[in-house]
């Protein structure tokens, strides 16, 4: 067996916290007459009320204390690889404490000694539905840390439709893949965890056949409607091919953030009052290489560390005019010319301090994070009191992991939507705003050329070479407002912003970055600009 992952023991791990009913569960299902040839060792890491047995003697239980797993892996580790090659199980069925990390257990099956037995295929989690988010938010990293890591949740005591649908949104918010049940008979659940299932060569091969046909069957009657099915689809992909990078930058420096950065750190070295803090906000933004597509999931995760939103905000709408791609981006798209980079750079840092400053005059009303219980969660993945005292890198680096495929697949469902709606302006609402232009005054023109930057939606490392496109049609201020206010708010990142602040903040927030760099563009080159 030993450096063969193939011919290792399998192991299916039961996590949930105290009382949540493992050993029940255990007790269903592995005293079922089909499986009563199988050789199970049952290791248990938590003594509850109820014990297990095994009814056709096919078990074989060890149960560890809690303190000797806290003062004594070595001896565990010992005992285990006894056991395991003593016992010569086909199966390991391990009921894991619901208060300790789940990477105590990763880390003691990862011993050099233990690593080539046995390998863990399946972690199933129980909660009850009437608990869960209570315990979530009192009970530290240790919950959803194993949820973090589980394949499947178990739901009992679900009252309702709503409740379900509730606990399932919460849970996802912690594993987007997990998969839920609910216990209505053990048979029919025995079915869900380990029926057959499709093969995933078969349900792509199913997807994309489905998608090739559709397309075959709607493009001639698009094309009747003379609608440019492939331009739009052309569009579509490059605005994803474009943002997609930026965002996995962004969802990765956010998550070190909330994983590894924890938050009395933050708040005993960022600044507390608001001048210097939007000082380091500005350089901040102006180091890192990253566009709209990225700053979004960094400022989630300031605002949840407690960075005050004035600041937070500044950094937000000032990183994706004033950064190292972006200038260069706009100085190569220009020829060269300094001027139009050193307006850009220069209105956009003003304007983001003053939006800053309008938040830090009349702050925004109510909760700016939405989702509630959800958004605790989310810091519970990484931002939790005890983090550092209670996990180890191990389970550090999976939360990590976690975090970031959560921030991505939260974020990435709206910025397709959003890439999917600018696609179509950009294909066939273009004329709207270039016709309505000949003889208009500068007001008109700045208005109409950042109502375009809003509703194509362009990447901020790539929307320079668009403004040039249309320097032959509008004056340059138009083109400074297209340039300022575009890579701050767009359609996607309103889309992107939705799926975790409020849509009061998500509204003023537009509201004041439109006025306020309407009103700097048209002042600036009002009086005659650059």
């Amino acid at each position: 067996m030993a450096g063969n992952d193939a011919m290792a023991i399998p192991v299916y791990v039961v996590t949930g916290f105290l009382e949540a009913g493992k050993t029940t569960f255990l007790n269903h299902l592995l005293n079922r007459r089909d499986w009563q040839d199988v050789r199970m060792l049952v290791l248990q890491f938590e003594t509850g009320e109820e014990e297990f047995h095994s009814r056709y003697h096919n078990c074989y239980g060890i149960a560890f204390p809690k303190k000797a797993l806290e003062q004594q892996p070595k001896q565990i580790i010992e005992h285990l690889r006894s056991h395991i090659q003593d016992y010569e199980a086909d199966e390991i069925w391990i009921e894991w404490n619901g208060v300790v990390p789940f990477s105590y257990l990763q880390a003691l099956l990862l011993h050099s000694s233990l690593r080539s037995l046995c390998k863990i295929r399946k972690v199933i989690h129980l909660a009850d539905a009437a608990n869960i988010e209570n315990l979530l938010g009192r009970t530290g990293g240790a919950l959803p840390e194993q949820i973090a890591n589980s394949d499947f949740a178990i739901l009992r005591n679900v009252h309702s439709a709503n409740t379900f649908k509730r606990i399932r949104r919460v849970l996802h918010g912690i594993n987007p893949g997990i998969k839920l049940y609910e216990i209505t008979s053990y048979n029919a659940l025995y079915k869900q965890l380990f029926g057959k299932k499709e093969h995933p060569v078969n349900v792509f091969f199913l997807l994309v056949t489905l998608i090739i046909a559709l397309h075959l069957a709607v493009k001639p009657i698009l094309e009747q409607w003379q609608i440019p099915l492939n331009t739009i689809i052309n569009v579509f992909l490059g605005i994803i091919l474009q943002a997609v990078p930026f965002l996995l930058i962004g969802v990765l420096l956010s998550s070190a953030i909330q994983v590894f950065i924890p938050q009395r750190s933050i708040e005993r070295r960022f600044p507390k009052s608001i001048g210097p803090g939007m000082l380091v906000a500005i350089l901040g933004g102006f180091f890192l290489p990253v566009c709209d597509c990225a700053s979004i999931p960094i400022f989630r995760s300031l605002v949840k560390k407690g960075i005050p939103l004035p600041v937070a905000v500044t950094f937000l709408t000032a990183t994706p005019v004033i950064n190292p791609v972006v200038i260069l981006s706009t100085y190569y798209a220009f020829g060269g010319n300094l001027a139009i980079v050193t307006e850009r750079v220069g209105l956009g840092i003003i304007a983001a301090i003053l939006i800053g400053l309008i938040f830090a005059i009349r702050p925004a009303q109510g909760h700016v994070l939405s989702g509630g219980t959800l958004d605790r969660l989310m810091c519970s993945c990484g931002c939790y009191e005890d983090l550092d005292s209670i996990t180890t890198f191990i389970g550090k680096a999976g939360l990590f992991i976690r975090h970031s495929q959560a921030e991505f697949f939260s974020v990435g469902k709206y910025l397709v939507i959003g890439a999917f709606i600018s696609s179509l302006f950009q294909t066939m609402g273009r004329g709207i705003f270039t016709t309505v232009q000949n003889g208009a005054d500068l007001a008109v023109s700045i208005i109409i050329m950042m109502v375009m930057a809003f509703v194509l939606s362009l990447c901020s490392s790539s929307d320079a070479v668009v403004a040039r496109s249309f320097a032959s049609q509008f004056p340059p201020g138009a083109i400074m407002g297209f340039l300022v206010f575009g890579p701050m708010m767009d359609i996607k990142n309103v889309m992107m912003l939705s799926s975790g602040f409020s849509k009061r903040f998500i509204g003023k927030l537009l509201l004041t970055a439109f006025t306020v760099c309407f009103a700097l563009v048209f002042l600036f080159f009002g009086l005659g600009g650059m």
